[in-house]
């Protein structure tokens, strides 16, 4: 059963919260957008793929590398080709000292590798948290407590550093976007 908090207020019914030991609740449903067709743009000559189209881009499916040197998550789509070239997003992140340095790694399809908030090492709280590999997430710089008001802003000020425990710290409208965009198997 979920443990009501302080600040249930805060939150949206019925969302899901990840706590030890707690069994989570089934994500939310994907949200399909609109598909658009690639554009020119004609003062450079350059393709630019809109990020709904690459949303819906073949199998829906992205590929993401983290840079550890410059601590930078870069978001890729395929081309017309299958191949993972299409850069569409990049973020600065924090990793640390045990963020894995090698190997490829799929994002799990287990209803308790993603959720909306999460209680981490250190008595603290994350937002959008996804799975990576055991206890590698990557989720939002943290909170103090499960409240949007308690971001630790000297933990944000750290991102573009090696900062974290291991897990690869976000803004959270980054953490969002690959919540809500990377699913399993990404």
């Amino acid at each position: 059963s979920e443990k009501k908090t302080s600040d249930e207020d805060n939150h949206e019914k019925n969302e899901p919260v990840a706590q030890t030991g707690e069994i989570p609740e089934e994500p939310k449903e994907d949200v399909q957008e609109e598909e658009t067709e690639n554009v020119t743009d004609e003062t450079e000559g350059t393709k630019v793929t809109p990020v709904s189209n690459v949303t819906n881009s073949k199998q829906g499916i992205y590929y993401i590398k983290v840079n550890l040197e410059q601590n930078v998550v870069t978001i890729y789509s395929k081309d017309e080709d299958g191949e993972y070239t299409i850069p569409v997003r990049a973020m600065v992140c924090s990793t640390g000292k045990a963020t894995p340095t090698s190997g490829t790694y799929t994002i799990p399809n287990r209803k308790w590798d993603r959720w909306t908030w999460g209680q981490m090492v250190g008595n603290v709280w994350a937002q959008y948290y996804v799975r990576i590999k055991g206890s590698i997430l990557f989720h939002s710089v943290p909170y103090t407590s499960k409240d949007k008001s308690t971001l630790e802003y000297w933990e944000y000020d750290k991102l573009g550093t090696n900062a974290s425990l291991g897990c690869i710290r976000l803004t959270v409208k980054n953490a969002k976007w690959i919540y809500d965009n990377c699913k399993a198997g990404t």
